[in-house]
């Protein structure tokens, strides 16, 4: 049996105790099957049990569940939204850890520390330590932050603050669900950010004269755009609940209403595409060694250019020469060279960060016929 390379099979998902568990219940099989199943499953024991016992509860508490646009949004949008995630993160963050010894980024002595960099981000992935902690934390949380009263439907008219069974629900299972698979994300994105910075200190081979303008590592904030579908996951039931207690302000002060949600997309901006700066060092020192050199490739080169063309050595006929193209094509890699950029950006995968940051308020406002009111307010406030 031939052993496989640590960067072909590797996976920032498959593994750890909860994901053994999800394969021994039948929801996913590896590498990328069930996982739509998973999401529906969950979602469902989270939300209809709820629905169900409101049902079964005197008064209006189902009339008051469905007026709150929060829960369904939590447990439909953001519990699914991480499940279906996984699989297209996992593949695009395999695709990164490819592409370094694909790219020929990583050569030589590099290469074995590189495989030894990868086994220990798997090993950090499979801990059972991390995700009982998670667990741990999640328990603590819903025993240390108490129930929230504006949320009228968490408990039963007419008797004090008793919980109903679906609030029971909600804060027992549903609710501590949701921030698992928060917490997990963010353990994963911790490990994830690990293997960035270690990779960043390896002995990178840099190309200045890359055409994405970054050395060969324009991969990387692509690949960075794809955590946007968990930004969004965790944008839906921020901006559900500022919708639930700024409700008065979408119409009386729209910008203050908007802000918190600007405010997390700048932060998730600040979050996904951050750890690249660890990257910025061997880009400086790319850049620093590829400029004297191209400087004097290029000067040898015109010198030479100048020295057979306006000085007409003869018998050379121009339309068969090589030399425009040359210098030409010298140039070009020369100022691809001096734009070089000392930070990883792509504009595009900022924007997809950004909207789906922004993504989740705009549904709800939508939902609440409140969309084009509160445009024409903020673009009355701007000008």
């Amino acid at each position: 049996m031939v052993a496989t390379i640590p960067w072909q099979e590797f996976s920032l998902v498959r593994g750890g105790p909860a994901y053994r568990l999800m394969r021994w219940l039948h929801l996913v099989r590896p590498p990328r099957q069930g996982v739509i199943r998973c999401a529906f499953v969950l979602a469902m024991v989270g939300w209809l049990p709820i629905v169900l016992f409101a049902a079964l509860e005197r008064g209006d508490v189902l009339a008051r569940l469905f007026r709150e646009l929060q829960v369904h949004a939590e447990l439909l949008l953001s519990i699914p939204a991480l499940v279906l995630a996984e699989p297209y993160i996992d593949g695009r963050l395999g695709v990164a850890v490819r592409q370094f010894p694909r790219a020929m980024l990583i050569e030589g002595e590099g290469r074995a520390r590189y495989e030894a960099l990868l086994r220990r981000v798997t090993d950090w992935r499979d801990l059972p330590a991390v995700e009982l902690a998670l667990v741990a934390l999640v328990l603590a949380l819903g025993m240390l932050v108490p129930p929230d009263g504006t949320r009228d439907w968490l408990e039963s008219e007419g008797t004090g603050h008793h919980v109903t069974m679906a609030g029971t629900w909600y804060l027992l299972v549903a609710q501590p669900l949701l921030r698992f698979l928060v917490l997990r994300w963010l353990w994963r994105g911790v490990v994830w950010t690990v293997f960035l910075w270690r990779a960043s200190r390896l002995p990178l081979t840099l190309i200045p004269t890359h055409p994405d303008m970054m050395g060969g590592l324009g991969f990387l904030p692509i690949c960075q755009a794809s955590f946007s579908m968990v930004v969004f996951a965790v944008a839906m039931p921020v901006a559900a609940y500022s919708f639930r207690r700024n409700a008065a302000a979408i119409t009386e002060a729209p910008i203050e209403y908007v802000m918190p949600q600007l405010i997390f997309g700048v932060l998730s901006c600040l979050v996904v595409f951050g750890p690249l700066a660890f990257f910025s060092s061997a880009l400086v020192k790319s850049k620093r060694w590829g400029d004297p050199w191209f400087s004097v490739v290029a000067a040898r080169h015109s010198r030479d250019f100048e020295h057979r063309w306006f000085r007409r050595e003869p018998g050379v006929d121009p339309l068969s020469a090589e030399d425009f193209s040359s210098l030409t094509d010298l140039g070009t890699s020369f100022q691809v060279s001096r734009r070089m950029r000392l930070f990883l950006y792509d504009r595009r995968a900022f924007i997809a960060v950004g909207i789906a940051a922004l993504l989740p308020l705009g549904l709800l406002l939508m939902l609440d016929r409140q969309f084009l009111s509160v445009v024409d307010q903020l673009r009355e406030s701007v000008s």
